[in-house]
């Protein structure tokens, strides 16, 4: 089989629509939205120009994937209905180039709900069949689109707590850690959850993500980064009898630095009471450790509910190692060291931690927060609620204004051909012929990738987006 066969890139029953739409069709224009009802207000686009270089830059229509395409969908569909006239159409008087013309939002932007993202139209009227076979790949932008979103929404929260609790913001950009790559689904989304998830913070365990910026967003720069840490196979290497013996090797091992320590292999109460003894070994040598400029110590429990487990370690450590007040009145450790949760989060569960630090009199500066399956693997297509609608269709020379409506009315989709205006800071989708500067930018067309932004660019937009309270 031939890898990424455009051909092949679609759902079944759109190979059958070709031959569906009305006589004298020569046009369709679709577009991309995230629709009322989405769980957060505004919807950060990212992730198309991956999909365009890697999908459909170029001649990426070839006879050999024509005939392959025809021989799979004759035998899972039936004969005579893969559109090979059609395919063998671009390929000769396109020279394998789609003719199809991509305009989209300038990626890193926070757009409204209910506001147009992106727009697809054919430019041969031939292939007007063409623009809506491709939605299930360029659809497929919902994914980095939304981990971006929820990134830059946990990214704003913390700008809050940080704000209200008299915090430092020098860690802003590590209070979120992507450990995401091990729940992926494919290396692939790993790439494009762990890249959009570096739009808002640095902190990153995902080292497949770090080669999209280079490959994909024309920027050689490195934008994320990680820390030397334990995991459980290192900590349980000598049993529950050897804990303490194990760790005191961990930190004697340990290069300069920030070093994480997981400490719930068997009980985080019995760690941290050792780690907090004044005089025991283990506190003796995470501070002989801490004596070195620029070296701290995170611990991780990541075991029980993680809001009173919290409470209880931030207490446990307070003993220990000593706080001091922010402006604010807010506790924050007096050694250079910080708790680190990982288990089980979403945006509610931080909310939830942030919140009860807050009325607990926890400066927000002392945690640090871990996401694996909840960034990378519990948002969907509805998180955002991203669809993929056709509003015009040109038959016969004039345009017809297409649209659906059921009874569920969070389903209505627009109606006509559309601008993407920017009013007051605020987005505003109106129809084509209004007066207005259109933020829809002609990103693709033909085959060709009309603009390449740089991932420090679109880093930018969203930055601007999350640092704001």
């Amino acid at each position: 089989m031939i890898e990424n066969n455009i051909c092949l890139l679609t759902d079944s029953y759109k190979v059958t629509h070709h031959y569906f739409y009305p006589k004298g069709t020569e046009k369709i224009y679709s577009y991309l939205e995230s629709r009322v009802g989405a769980e957060f207000n505004k919807t950060v686009f990212y992730g198309l120009q991956y999909i365009l270089k890697k999908y459909l830059e170029g001649a990426v229509v070839t006879q050999e994937k024509i005939d392959e395409a025809d021989r799979l969908i004759s035998a899972h569909i039936g004969e005579d209905i893969f559109n090979r006239k059609g395919w063998e159409y671009i390929l000769d008087e396109h020279d394998g180039k789609l003719p199809v013309e991509i305009k989209a939002v300038s990626e890193g932007t926070p757009v409204d709900v209910s506001n147009v993202l992106m727009t697809v139209e054919n430019t041969d009227k031939k292939s007007f069949w063409l623009v809506n076979y491709l939605e299930s790949l360029l659809l497929q932008v919902w994914y980095p689109s939304t981990v971006a979103t929820l990134s830059a929404e946990v990214r704003k929260l913390s700008n809050f707590y940080l704000e209200v609790t008299g915090s430092s913001k020098d860690n802003r950009d590590f209070m979120l850690h992507d450990f995401g790559y091990r729940g992926a689904t494919s290396t692939e989304s790993s790439m494009l959850a762990g890249s959009a998830h570096l739009l808002s913070f640095s902190g990153t365990d995902t080292i497949p993500a770090l080669t999209v910026p280079e490959n994909y967003y024309n920027d050689p720069n490195l934008y994320g980064f990680s820390v030397q840490a334990t995991e459980h196979s290192v900590m349980t290497s000598l049993g529950p009898e050897g804990e303490m013996d194990q760790i005191l090797n961990v930190i004697d091992k340990a290069k300069n630095g920030i070093l994480s320590i997981v400490i719930d292999s068997y009980n985080y109460r019995n760690f941290l009471t050792e780690a907090t003894i004044k005089g025991s070994d283990l506190n003796r040598a995470i501070n002989d450790f801490l004596k070195i400029e620029g070296n701290k110590v995170v611990f991780r429990p990541d075991s029980g509910e993680p809001v009173s487990t919290t409470i209880d370690c931030l207490n446990m450590l307070e003993e220990g190692f000593g706080s001091y007040q922010t402006d604010k009145g807010y506790r924050v450790f007096d050694s250079n060291i910080g708790l680190l949760w990982g288990d089980g989060l979403d945006y509610q569960k931080i909310r939830d931690i942030l919140f009860a630090m807050k009325s607990n009199g926890w400066a927000a500066e002392n945690i640090i927060f871990g996401m694996g399956g909840g960034l990378h693997s519990t948002v969907n297509r509805d998180t955002q609620r991203n669809a993929f609608k056709c509003s015009a269709q040109l038959r016969n020379g004039e345009w017809h204004d297409i649209f659906k409506n059921p009874l569920d009315s969070s389903k209505k989709s627009k109606t006509g051909r559309f601008k993407l205006i920017n009013e007051n800071n605020s987005f505003k989708t109106i129809l084509i012929d209004e007066d207005g500067e259109d933020c829809l930018r002609t990103v693709f067309k033909d085959g060709e990738l009309l603009v390449e932004d740089k991932f420090s660019d679109i880093k930018s937009r969203a930055l601007n987006y999350s640092n704001y309270i």
